[in-house]
């Protein structure tokens, strides 16, 4: 896959809107930061959302990229049962559509396409690495722009890829009720349900192969530029084919805060997004929680469309992709 083609796809996500004639979408709401990295990819991951819903009728359109590196190695030194090696820069790209309902139901559909590959970002990481002395987790002992992904236990495989590839991820339907809007000010609420297809591929680990769902709350508060938004998921995966392998844990959490000052045309935001992984191997890897911390923006191009682009880094050295940049652009008809 040639090297241009990520940022390509970011300028094409950010160009395409300004074609769309619709009403004005709410400048304010938190990030939609998606989790992309490999052992993830298969299960249902949702974004921070906020509570507010749309009018009956409204439909609103949404295109996420999220690009980000992964390099983690273990020579079957902590484990000597388990062989890893996640070596892959990744391209999420998620398209989605929501419609209002009445009662202050919403409904939406999204569809996600997966691509993996080497990537260009190894020499400017491992420069960054060695400008400030910060470990750099044996990347050395790859070539630059590798790509691997292998996950071994014992001899049995779960994952052995080492060719770039694109694939569709799983069809994401999701449900919110809103209780109380709250992007006028004050306090808001809504409960969410969603529901994972297969759709994507379980033998290149875009998807478990299972049906996935979740149901949560969804909160903010705001006060003139300022709000904090909040949300707690619980999800419940159906057990992969490769269950033996690692272990599995089908009943899982994910979460997020989100700080926002929102004074006119622009919203800065500062958000904590986590899960647990559904894995039981006690490998901190595979057992620990993913967390993500971002800073973006929001910028309101026009009464139109939205702009939001941020950047991302793990919380922890586990279970994260590296360092990460998402670009979404939502426009309403």
């Amino acid at each position: 896959m040639p090297r241009a083609v990520p940022l390509l796809a970011l300028l094409a996500l950010s160009a395409f809107p300004f074609a769309a004639a619709a009403e004005g979408l709410p400048l304010t709401g938190p990030l939609r930061v998606i989790n992309a990295y490999p052992l993830i990819l298969p299960f249902l991951v949702l974004p921070a959302e906020d509570p507010g819903g749309l009018d009956p009728g409204r439909l609103a359109l949404s295109a996420t990229a999220a690009y980000g590196n992964a390099f983690h190695w273990d020579p079957e030194i902590l484990y000597p049962d388990l062989d890893v090696l996640i070596d892959a820069e990744v391209l999420k790209l998620a398209l989605s559509a929501a419609l209002g309902l009445a009662g202050g139901f919403s409904m939406e559909a999204g569809l996600s396409l997966v691509a993996e590959y080497g990537g260009f970002l190894d020499p400017l990481i491992q420069g960054i690495h060695s400008l400030f002395w910060l470990p750099n987790g044996d990347r050395e002992l790859y070539p630059a722009n590798h790509y691997g992904f292998l996950v071994d236990r014992g001899g049995e495989v779960l994952v052995d890829l080492d060719e770039p590839f694109g694939a569709f991820g799983d069809l994401v339907l999701t449900a919110k009720w809103t209780i109380r809007d709250g992007q006028a000010g004050g306090f808001g609420a809504a409960l969410q349900a969603a529901l994972s297809l297969p759709v994507g591929s379980a033998r290149l680990s875009t998807s478990s192969g299972r049906l996935g769902a979740g149901l949560g709350a969804l909160a903010s508060w705001r006060r003139s530029g300022f709000a904090v938004y909040g949300g707690l998921r619980y999800l419940i995966f159906g057990e992969p084919s490769w269950e033996e392998v690692l272990g599995f844990r089908p009943h899982n959490l994910d979460f997020f805060a989100c700080l926002e000052w929102a004074p006119k045309r622009i919203a800065w935001l500062l958000q904590a997004d986590g899960m647990t992984l559904p894995y039981r191997h006690p490998h901190p890897w595979l057992s620990s929680l993913s967390g993500t911390i971002s800073f973006g923006a929001r910028l309101r191009l026009s009464p139109k469309v939205l702009l939001e682009m941020h950047l991302s880094e793990e919380l922890w050295s586990f279970a994260n992709l590296d360092i990460a940049a998402g670009c979404t652009v939502r426009m309403a008809l």
